[in-house]
């Protein structure tokens, strides 16, 4: 299944479901998805301070998406996204390669159910511990409202497959 080349971006707190919507589109699209998770994680492993890579991670994810743009092929960022300054690389990256850009933005309704999936949570990302719900939390603070038109799907109400096949047809128009 093909669209045309454009960046799909999602947004949303650490276990909101995000990382499970990007990585079913990139199933269904056959398209890369690039997530500052393991690329922070990396640079953590490889010395740096957790200090030093927030950023820095971003920057890398815009570097491996920018050559893929330029080689011709859509891609799909999964990052928390929580500030205009994050999503304005989306968008800069976007104006950059003349390609569509779609946020979509997670949420998880249920704090019940979203603090369950975090204390259950077990993502294997070597060099990256688990988020507590507190550090959720301080991240739910931080979220800046948003500019951007954004398709707004909620895991708490739908099914990963349903969420995920109401995002192509999202994209697709």
């Amino acid at each position: 299944m093909s669209i045309a080349q454009r960046i799909i971006a999602t947004s949303g707190l650490p276990g909101a479901g995000k990382s499970t919507i990007a990585e079913g589109l990139s199933q269904k699209l056959q398209t890369p998805v690039f997530s500052v998770d393991p690329i922070e994680a990396a640079m953590w492993v490889s010395g740096l301070a957790p200090t030093e890579t927030g950023i820095a991670a971003y920057r890398v994810a815009e570097a491996l998406a920018a050559e893929n743009l330029r080689l011709g092929h859509s891609v799909i960022i999964d990052a928390v996204n929580p500030v205009d300054a994050a999503r304005a690389m989306w968008r800069n990256l976007s104006d950059t390669h003349r390609v569509p850009l779609t946020f979509i933005e997670v949420i998880c309704s249920d704090a019940t159910l979203h603090r369950q999936r975090i204390d259950a949570r077990v993502r294997n990302i070597d060099g990256m511990p688990e988020v507590t719900w507190e550090q959720v939390l301080e991240r739910k603070a931080e979220f800046e409202d948003w500019t951007d038109d954004r398709l707004l799907l909620d895991t708490a109400t739908e099914t990963p497959d349903v969420l995920i096949d109401r995002a192509l047809s999202h994209i697709r128009t």
